[in-house]
Order: structure tokens, then sequence, then C-alpha cells
């Protein structure tokens, strides 16, 4: 979560004042919401984007969060940015707040070669790669570890922080062989004079 919004502008607890609605209304239909930017390393893959998250009227304030996201975190903190400039000329208050590592992939990581290697040989085909817009444990080592090389693997979950979020388990017994294999493959370069 990078920002969230607030106004109280009322006494009541469930309702703000027709004016106030419409400033909120109007905030809220043209603030910047979806892909701000396409990566340019990745085709396709959207770089960073922000969207509308909860929404609530709390104790006569209306709260509004946005999630932002970024392969980058310069360019998250620059969306992050806008929005709160945006927000402050509609006299909103705003800040940032629960900020997620980004972490962008490299292409040429001696582990992602190995584990290709190793998916290969485990399974008879080559892996599927690919780069996802999405919140990674990935971003969090990297913040605290720049130089760690790592790749992010998962089992194939569908509707994914929803109430029918489900996994394919066939998806996590093959995620469960390949550790194995790239732990022994590892284990083996690690050893190799």
């Amino acid at each position: 979560m990078r920002g969230l919004l607030g106004s109280g502008q009322t006494d009541s607890c469930k309702a703000i004042a027709n004016a106030e609605r419409d400033r909120l209304l109007a905030f809220l239909d043209n603030t910047a919401n979806g892909v701000a930017r396409i990566s340019e390393a990745f085709p396709g893959v959207t770089d960073t984007s922000s969207n509308f998250g909860v929404l609530a009227l709390e104790k006569g304030a209306f709260c509004a969060t946005f999630k932002v996201r970024s392969l980058d975190d310069g360019r998250a903190d620059m969306l992050a940015d806008k929005l709160i400039s945006f927000a402050a000329s509609y006299a909103l208050r705003a800040w940032k707040d629960g900020a997620y590592p980004g972490w962008t992939p490299n292409p040429s990581s001696n582990l992602l070669a190995l584990c290709q290697q190793v998916y290969t040989a485990q399974f008879g085909q080559p892996a599927s790669l690919q780069v996802i817009h999405a919140g990674l444990e990935c971003g969090l080592l990297a913040a605290s570890h720049p130089q760690l090389d790592m790749i992010s693997f998962g089992p194939d979950i569908r509707g994914a922080h929803a109430p029918g979020e489900r996994v394919e388990i066939e998806s996590v017994a093959r995620c469960w062989l390949l550790l194995k294999a790239v732990l022994q493959a590892l284990s083996q370069v690690r050893d190799t004079p």
C-alpha cells in the first residue's frame, strides 16, 4: 500500500455532505487507476500500476487506499508522489504507507540458467518463463540483499487473494520435485573445484 487518502468532513459516521461527496467522486473519477507504464525490458509486462483498494467512510472521514506496484521502487515512488499531489489538488491529505518493494528479474541470472536446465532434465520439456506484475518475496529479499541471485517459482494458482483462491495440486508436487532437484544441482556446482 503506497497511498492512503483521507478527508474528514462531517460529524456523521455514515454520511458526508453533498459538496464533499461530489469532490470525492470527482477525485476518484479522475485519479490514475490501472497500468501507468509497460516494461521496456519485458515487452507486454506491466511495469508500474496503481489501483484502488479499500474505500471506506470511517468516523466521518473518507479513506481510499491505493496499491502502487512496480518492478522498480523509484518508479513506484514517482507514481505514489503523483497520487499524493493529485489528492492535494482536491484538498485531500495523502501519504505513503506500507510499501512493498519491487523486484526486477535478471534474465542473465546464473541461477535461472541452472533452474532451466534442471527443469528440462526433470520434466522433459523447457520451463515456461513469465515475468508477472505482483508483489513477490524476492522484492523483500532484494531490498536487504541487492546482489543476491534469485528467481521465483511456484504452483499454478487461480484467483489469488480472493475468496475462490485455489491451487492445482499436481503443480505443487512439480514445484517440490523441482526444488529438490535444483538444491541437488546447486550442491554439485558448489562441490565442483
